[in-house]
Formats: structure tokens, C-alpha cells, sequence
């Protein structure tokens, strides 16, 4: 049953970093994933699949998307933790 209480909270985590890089690309390219892919030196593709939720995040994916972002990672994660089950 933690596994699926984890499990469930990872989703929920990786769903908001998604989101808070969506915001940050909309305001920093105006929606430019071509302009966005090469600054972070990754693929569009990479892009369009991880803004559908369609592709996960390895960290060294979080570091590129934050340097073309110019924030820091840990601006990303910010306040974003695993909570133990109950």
C-alpha cells in the first residue's frame, strides 16, 4: 500500500514541475517550442511529449529546461516533497 501512496504522490509531483515549466515557457518564449528546445539544447519533441505528460523528466532534462528557463532547478521543485502515509 505505500508504494501506491508514493506512487501516486510522484505522479502528482512530476504533474506540477511539468506545470510550473509550462507557465514559465509561455511567459519566457510565448509558446516558441522550437525556440525553447534549442536553448535548452534538447529536441521539440522532447518538449510537445513532456508539456502532454507524455514523457517523464530525468534530472538532467530539469537542469537544461531550467538553464533556458534561466531559473534554478531547485526554483522548480520548490516546496514539492513525498509525504508519509498515515
Amino acid at each position: 500500500m505505500q508504494f501506491c501512496y508514493m506512487q501516486k504522490q510522484l505522479d502528482d509531483i512530476k504533474k506540477e514541475v511539468t506545470r510550473r515549466i509550462h507557465q514559465e515557457f509561455l511567459k519566457k518564449f510565448d509558446g516558441n517550442k522550437t525556440h525553447f528546445a534549442k536553448k535548452a539544447g534538447c529536441d521539440e519533441k522532447t518538449i510537445r511529449l513532456l508539456f502532454d505528460f507524455g514523457q517523464g523528466m530525468t534530472l538532467n532534462l530539469l537542469f537544461k529546461l531550467a538553464f533556458a528557463l534561466d531559473l534554478n532547478p531547485s526554483d522548480i521543485i520548490k516546496d514539492l516533497s513525498i509525504k508519509k502515509e498515515d
